[in-house]
C-alpha cells in the first residue's frame, strides 16, 4: 500500500505539472512523494483561491482543511495521503490547516485574493524548507530562506497565469527543487514540459550537472 501511495503521489504531479514532476527527480526518492503532495495541495489551494467568487474559494478551501482535520477524506487520494503523513507530523499538518482557516477568514471577510496567497506561498514555502533541512539540503534558518521560497512560488503562480513582466526571484538556499523553479521561470516555455519544451529532461540534467543553477 505504502509503495502505491508513492506511484500515486508522483504520478499525479507528473499528469498536473510535468516539469515540476522533472524538478522532483532530482531529490532522494524517498522524499519525492512528500514534495509531490506539497505541491499539489499548493496548486489545489490556489486554484481555489482564484475561483470567481471569495465565498466559493472559502469553501472549496474549507473542505480541505475539514477533510484533513476531521480525517475524512471522502477517498480523495491527496487528501488520504496527506492525512496517514499528518499521523507522523502533527505538527506541520497543524501548520498547514491552521493557514487554510487563516485564508478561510481573508477570503469570507472580503480580503484581496493576493493576501490570501502571500500566506498560503509562505505556509508552503516553510514546509518545503523544512523538508529540505531533515536531509541537510538547507542548512540555513533564518526568516530570509523561507521568505525568498515565498517568493519563488509567488512568481511561479503569477507565471502560471500568464504574468511574465515580473522579475525572477533570488535564492541563498540550496534546495534543488526551489532553485531549478527559478531556473524554469527563466524560460517560461519550460513549464509547459513537453509541448513546448520536449527535451526539457535532458536540458535540465544538464544544468544541474554544470551547476547552471
Amino acid at each position: 500500500m505504502a509503495s502505491q501511495a508513492v506511484s500515486s503521489a508522483v504520478t499525479s504531479l507528473r499528469h498536473e505539472f510535468p516539469a515540476l514532476a522533472l524538478a522532483i527527480t532530482f531529490i532522494p526518492r524517498k522524499k519525492r512523494p512528500l514534495y509531490a503532495d506539497l505541491f499539489l495541495l499548493w496548486m489545489e489551494a490556489r486554484r481555489a483561491t482564484y475561483a470567481n467568487e471569495s465565498m466559493i474559494s472559502a469553501v472549496r478551501l474549507a473542505w480541505w482543511r475539514d477533510a484533513i482535520i476531521n480525517k475524512d477524506s471522502q477517498s480523495v487520494p491527496l487528501a488520504d495521503r496527506l492525512i496517514a503523513w499528518g499521523e507522523g507530523h502533527p505538527n506541520d499538518l497543524s501548520a498547514i490547516t491552521d493557514t487554510l482557516n487563516q485564508m478561510i477568514s481573508l477570503l469570507a471577510g472580503g480580503a484581496p485574493k493576493e493576501e490570501s496567497l502571500a500566506i498560503w506561498h509562505s505556509a508552503v514555502a516553510s514546509q518545503i524548507i523544512r523538508l529540505g533541512r531533515k536531509d541537510n539540503d538547507e542548512p540555513e534558518k533564518g526568516s530570509e530562506i523561507i521568505n525568498q521560497a515565498s517568493q519563488i512560488l509567488h512568481r511561479l503562480d503569477q507565471y502560471l497565469l500568464g504574468q511574465r513582466e515580473m522579475p525572477i526571484p533570488t535564492f541563498a538556499g540550496k534546495n534543488i527543487i526551489l532553485r531549478l523553479i527559478i531556473w524554469l521561470l527563466r524560460e517560461p516555455s519550460r513549464l509547459y514540459y513537453p509541448d513546448q519544451q520536449p527535451l526539457l529532461a535532458l536540458k535540465m540534467m544538464l544544468a544541474v550537472v554544470f551547476r547552471r543553477v
